[in-house]
């Protein structure tokens, strides 16, 4: 079996390379499959990343929850750490991280903390590469690994294209995968592991 290095790099420039026309049409798609799932309906609280580069994109979806009432919260990244900061708009954000854009207002009073009823927080996580076991494959940081080892009452829902969905992929211990993985096809979901 490859190394997780090696389906990274070969998934990552497969998604790339990807026509801009194409991305959009399944961006669209993954939107409106997320928006009509029950997790997301129901969620009080939205944790999301922002796409970045050729990541699934969250823009929309982003926009969707501040209009529907939703408390949105994006992370910032500090050190091997990562925090979710609540955000009024898209304004409320600023080039961090590798350019990744981030939270400008970190304040405590503004970060995010668990104990809401589980189900009423929605994670929505990135990734390079799945399987059809919802198994995951980051970007090598280990950061949501690592948040969701103490932030638990989330129920994670990971956004990729269906060109990232592999049959198999190798794990390790620590590997945190989502209970929901949605594609522009496809939805791959928990059934109670």
């Amino acid at each position: 079996m490859e190394t997780k290095a090696l389906i990274r790099k070969r998934v990552l420039e497969m998604r790339d390379g990807m026509p801009l026309g194409e991305r959009s049409e399944k961006n669209r798609k993954i939107a409106e499959r997320v928006m009509k799932h029950p997790a997301y309906r129901k969620a009080g609280s939205l944790l999301t990343y922002v796409s970045y580069k050729s990541e699934a994109d969250t823009l929309v979806l982003i926009e969707h929850a501040l209009k529907n009432g939703k408390k949105v919260y994006c992370p910032k990244v500090s050190g091997r750490e990562m925090e979710f900061y609540r955000i009024a708009s898209q304004d409320d954000l600023e080039d961090g991280y590798r350019g990744i854009r981030e939270p400008r207002n970190r304040n405590e009073e503004r970060m995010f903390r668990a104990g809401i009823k589980w189900g009423e927080n929605l994670m929505l996580m990135p990734g390079s590469v799945f399987d059809k076991e919802r198994n995951r494959i980051g970007y090598g940081g280990g950061y949501y690994d690592r948040y969701l080892e103490t932030h638990t009452g989330l129920t994670v829902m990971a956004l990729c294209y269906e060109m990232q969905v592999q049959e198999r992929i190798p794990t390790e211990r620590h590997d945190r995968k989502p209970d929901i993985v949605i594609t522009e096809c496809h939805g791959y979901e928990s059934a109670g592991d």
